[in-house]
């Protein structure tokens, strides 16, 4: 088990015990390599299935409402166990939107990509400091910028079907990178 400090906004500090896998515990090379220049270990497609889509998936477990059959259920939490869970699953999506512009990752790093990764980073800092004052609006409109991010991202990189809600202007924004059209 490791014990990491985390120096977050000026609202709070958080310290997490984290137990970490085999690979990750392994020591630094001799001489370890600039931060631009760092090997990815995972794939975009991996970054998505590991980390953005638990911690999304979370988050929006403890925020937002839901209409059932019995009505509006709001899902904002209410004991500090919960908001500690906004705040952590809010903290790796904030991380995921720096993760996704390292090189390697990064699909046109001055272009929308940026722009998407840097808007999943505010929605995840956002989320971290609605959780940690408990904002309930706050909370639900941290959410709702996760949730635009990750919509307007994709449907600019995922090539979906003609009928797709995520098909915005696909063959335009293929046509524009030099890409063969759909």
């Amino acid at each position: 088990m490791r014990r990491l400090t985390l120096a977050l906004p000026a609202i709070f500090t958080a310290t997490v015990v984290c137990a970490l896998p085999a690979f990750a515990q392994t020591p630094a090379p001799a001489k370890p390599a600039s931060a631009a220049s760092a090997p990815t270990l995972l794939s975009v497609k991996d970054v998505m299935r590991h980390i953005i889509n638990p911690a999304a998936e979370t988050y929006w477990a403890h925020s937002g409402e839901v209409d059932d059959e019995k009505g509006a259920n709001d899902r904002v939490p209410t004991a500090q166990a919960d908001w500690n869970i906004n705040i952590a699953t809010a903290a790796q999506i904030a991380e995921a939107g720096n993760l996704l512009l390292m090189d390697g990752r990064a699909r046109d790093p001055n272009g929308p990509w940026r722009t998407y990764a840097l808007a999943l980073n505010a929605a995840g800092v956002a989320g971290m400091a609605a959780a940690a004052a408990h904002n309930h609006d706050k909370t639900n409109d941290a959410g709702s910028a996760m949730y635009d991010a990750c919509f307007q991202c994709h449907g600019r990189y995922i090539p979906r079907p003609k009928d797709s809600l995520y098909r915005h202007d696909i063959d335009k924004d293929l046509k524009a990178a030099g890409k063969p059209q759909k």
